[in-house]
């Protein structure tokens, strides 16, 4: 009977344990990561096809009316720019093509094209009617391409419609292998908990129960060497229950942040649907309008506030997008104190117009850094326009630029801008960073998140505090061996 001893029986039940407990963590953390791949696949495949798609409509609906307007008055410019939105047409064709591997699909887009192709011909045939005088002819076959034209807006809607179905799929087939991790939580934690109730059963019966009894009966000491080896065996028990739960922990937020980015992705791909095929019209007609019709400065003004709304609600769009999509690095060797001077060159009237002084205080320039200068100037674009935001009128931006060393990036450069406004305040500095988190009535919540995406892409640092004066400073730190230190995210 020496392998059923108490010691040996202690050890099965937590071997058991320990068994159920690791064994399924891992399981759910190698299903989590199956899961964050299946979402991702939904992101890059259905939701770029989907948004791909809405721009090849929008770009067929900006096609309305030119040839129209070129019988009208004859100006080659409508010409020029049916020409333009064909190109577009055409190359959010091709974009589209590359994402959409359903055959159902793909006759839907073959099919487009091919109506495109021959809208395109009868057009050329009104444009050599409408030249030659002959309005009767270009008008009788103009009516053919205006429904034929309807008809290729048809078709969009349905293949929008197709690839809304697949992504809705898709969609059910995430919620099942979710519904599948919730059954084998539930599944192993029963387990889990009936090992330590019996584990538990074992230790009273038969080390508390008859320890008590014996320190009841007797004024001997007790042998330690038997509760010694249960109190080891106890605490690696409870080690590998918290490494377990922080395994399970880790799992489930990779599930939320891949459904998040799903989210994200197929809202963004919403509100450009929704907003940019009206959008394009207005700003067309809006177009048309003010090349058409004598206006005085009153209704001159008019038409700047109209056209600065909707230029601020592209804006918006963009912001959705880029945030959903990020672009990759176009890395070069450039130093960052050259983008500083083109992001002030490119603020420069805004700077004056609100009176701002800007104060640049380096002894020499950063050395080259590999970077991609557009999206570090974007960084500093957004991170001065919030200063200036911030500060309301005039005021006074500084920009400091140095190189030092810290752990464990190795050799940095540091870029920091403090203003005079009023700052931001300690409880929300972390929060500034996050996605949708905005303090402005009018504000996306993306310009500063988008700010730390392209940071951390190089990867570098930023951080907020608070400026001597009371303003916000933002500091950014940059490697100059980014190309180490951010290679994971480049690829």
């Amino acid at each position: 009977m020496r392998w059923f001893s108490l010691r040996f029986r202690i050890y099965v039940v937590l071997g058991l344990l320990m068994t159920v407990t690791v064994g399924g963590g891992t399981i759910m953390l190698w299903y989590g990561t199956r899961l964050q791949s299946f979402f991702t696949g939904i992101f890059e495949r259905q939701v770029y096809a989907l948004e791909s798609a809405m721009r090849l409509q929008s770009s067929l609906a900006a096609q309305r009316g030119f040839l129209t307007y070129y019988s009208l008055d004859h100006d080659p410019l409508w010409l020029n720019r049916l020409r333009d939105q064909h190109a577009a047409f055409e190359r959010e064709l091709a974009k589209v093509r590359g994402f959409v591997d359903e055959t159902r699909s793909r006759q839907l887009l073959n099919a487009i094209e091919s109506d495109f192709l021959r809208l395109t011909v009868e057009r050329e045939r009104v444009a050599e009617f409408i030249d030659a005088g002959d309005q009767r002819a270009a008008g009788a076959l103009q009516s053919i391409t205006r429904k034929r034209f309807e008809n290729l807006l048809n078709q969009c809607d349905g293949f929008l419609d197709e690839l809304r179905a697949g992504l809705e799929r898709d969609r059910t087939d995430g919620l099942g292998r979710l519904r599948l991790v919730n059954n084998l939580a539930v599944l192993f934690l029963p387990c889990t908990l009936l090992l330590g109730v019996v584990l538990a059963v074992v230790l009273y019966r038969q080390i508390l129960g008859p320890i008590r009894r014996l320190a009841g009966e007797t004024d001997g000491v007790v042998g330690p060497d038997e509760v010694a080896a249960l109190e080891h065996r106890m605490h690696g028990l409870i080690e590998r229950v918290g490494q377990a739960r922080v395994k399970l922990e880790k799992s489930q937020a990779t599930l939320m942040v891949a459904e998040r980015l799903a989210t994200v992705g197929k809202m963004a791909a919403g509100v450009a649907h929704s907003i940019r095929n009206p959008l394009t019209s207005v700003k067309m007609r809006l177009f048309s309008l003010q090349r058409s019709l004598s206006m005085g400065p009153n209704q001159q003004e008019d038409f700047e506030v109209i056209a600065a709304e909707i230029k601020h609600l592209d804006t918006i769009i963009q912001n959705f997008l880029e945030y959903a999509r990020p672009p990759k690095l176009q890395l070069r060797r450039v130093s960052p104190s050259e983008v500083v001077d083109a992001a002030l060159t490119l603020l420069e009237h805004r700077l004056k117009g609100q009176g701002v002084e800007v104060v640049v205080e380096r002894e020499d320039a950063i050395r080259p850094i590999l970077i991609d200068p557009e999206q570090i100037k974007e960084v500093l674009v957004n991170l001065m326009a919030s200063s200036l935001d911030a500060m309301g009128g005039s005021g006074r931006l500084r920009i400091t630029e140095n190189e030092g060393f810290l752990e464990p990036m190795g050799r940095v450069g540091v870029i920091a801008l403090a203003d005079s406004g009023p700052g931001v305040p300690e409880d929300i500095r972390e929060s500034v960073f996050e996605p949708f988190f905005t303090t402005k009535d009018e504000g996306t919540g993306l310009g500063l998140p988008i700010v730390r995406r392209i940071v951390e892409e190089h990867g570098g640092t930023v951080s907020c505090t608070q400026a001597k004066g009371g303003g916000a400073k933002f500091t950014i730190i940059l490697p100059f061996d980014a190309q180490e230190q951010g290679r994971a995210r480049w690829h």
